[in-house]
């Protein structure tokens, strides 16, 4: 809270303040094993907002932006979009595949700074906007209101049943990320640091690189 008597520090205050709502509809396809094949498949349209993504969220300690930290909740996904199916072969061979699509998560554009106007204690700001340079003004925006790309996934696998004495065993291939997608995810955007390069300071994660894994299962 901002210092109201000179005589005393600021007050932290803790309790269950922030909220978060989340609606959904999930329309789901099964087919069952049938014909050595099996598949599920879902689609699901959701919408996330409020202001409470963790338990250990920072949001609400900055007093001067609680009325712009309401926004998208950083799992938000409009659109999700999921397939898996395997196939029983002959020689007891199975095969299986997961596929996933979905919207991007959101992202915030920040403008992060030091103040001093709370009786003189520096304190870090962070406003959810960025200064338009060629106009000179300031653009304020909602909280995660930038919008990564769509990303999609495969995942397959091939697997093997053979019997080593006693123990029922198995010999398994899998491949992750079967399209080697290079996926970009930005958590958030400071425009307004120039220090650190042209077009600001971006805190992000990048998902590459198909992987492989060869494994033997025992039973026993």
């Amino acid at each position: 809270l901002f210092v109201n008597n000179g005589f005393f520090n600021q007050v932290f205050l803790v309790g269950n303040i922030n909220a978060a709502r989340y609606r959904g509809l999930e329309v789901e396809l099964t087919k069952r094993l049938s014909r050595r094949w099996q598949m599920e498949a879902s689609y699901t349209y959701s919408r996330a907002v409020g202001a409470a993504e963790e338990y250990l969220s920072s949001l609400g300690d900055d007093p001067s932006v609680v009325q712009d930290e309401f926004g998208y909740l950083d799992y938000d996904q409009r659109h999700v979009v999921k397939v898996n199916a395997a196939a029983y072969l002959p020689g007891d061979w199975q095969i299986g595949a997961v596929m996933s699509w979905a919207s991007g998560l959101p992202f915030s554009i920040v403008d992060t700074f030091t103040a001093s106007d709370n009786l003189g204690y520096g304190q870090l700001r962070t406003f959810y906007g960025y200064e338009d340079r060629r106009t000179g003004g300031y653009v304020s925006v909602g909280r995660n209101s930038g919008r990564n790309k769509a990303s999609m996934n495969i995942n397959v696998r091939a697997q093997k049943a053979i019997v080593l004495g006693r123990f029922n065993s198995k010999l398994f291939v899998s491949v992750d990320n079967l399209l080697n997608a290079d996926d970009l995810r930005i958590f958030s955007l400071d425009r307004n640091d120039a220090a650190v390069s042209q077009s600001g300071r971006v805190v992000s994660e990048r998902r590459f690189g198909r992987r492989y894994e060869l494994g033997v299962q025992l039973d026993f």
